[in-house]
């Protein structure tokens, strides 16, 4: 995962096709995914976290919020990529919606179940990206601020930290999510040949 994240972030030519795509969106859901997990409860557990973060309980714990921080990211990412570019893509609400679920999907393929997930794979994320697309297709694109509000929920409601210090937390974790959505956003169109992308995304959108 960290050659492939490294040559997302640092790459040699730009990706220019479906799978480029999917491995972009792939390892910034990972990226952001842990970052914002991590970098929340360090700051949170501060002297305490040292202690914290080598015993296995809050170990696992954490683990579970990165993992659930990366389904809802690449929501986020696909997203905003689509808001990105919505003029230049299929204008059927219905038709732009079914490509992006399908991309979702193959997101998610990319990485193995995690273990607290093995009972039911992704499906529950999967349900509810395509309900939240019906209702975003249909509305104005949000920009990456609006959009990445989803992850920053994802953290606050996965992490280990009880429910007050959560509600307390919650526009500090929203702001520190949005920077690092439009700092990826801007490494992503590095990334990728954008016009290529965006062309194969609306063939298969008017196929």
């Amino acid at each position: 995962m960290l050659e492939s994240l490294i040559g997302v972030l640092n790459p040699r030519k730009k990706g220019s096709d479906w799978p480029a795509l999917v491995e972009s969106i792939r390892a910034g859901a990972a990226y952001l995914g842990q970052g914002i997990s991590y970098s929340y409860l360090r700051a949170r557990t501060l002297l305490a976290g040292p202690k914290l973060f080598s015993d296995a309980d809050f170990g696992f714990a954490l683990t579970i919020c990165k993992w659930e921080a990366f389904g809802v990211a690449a929501q986020d990412l696909i997203l905003m990529i689509e808001a990105d570019h919505r003029d230049g893509l299929n204008p059927d609400p219905a038709r732009r919606a079914s490509v992006l679920l399908e991309l979702y999907k193959d997101v998610l393929a990319s990485e193995p179940v995690p273990e607290h997930r093995q009972d039911k794979g992704w499906s529950d994320l999967v349900a509810a990206f395509e309900t939240r697309l019906e209702s975003y297709m249909n509305k104005p694109p949000l920009g990456p601020d609006g959009i990445s509000i989803a992850t920053a929920m994802a953290v606050l409601d996965n992490a280990p930290i009880e429910s007050a210090v959560r509600d307390a937390d919650q526009m500090m974790v929203v702001n520190n999510t949005a920077f690092r959505f439009i700092e990826y956003q801007a490494k992503m169109r590095k990334a990728l040949d954008i016009p290529a992308i965006m062309a194969e995304l609306d063939a298969r959108m008017s196929a």
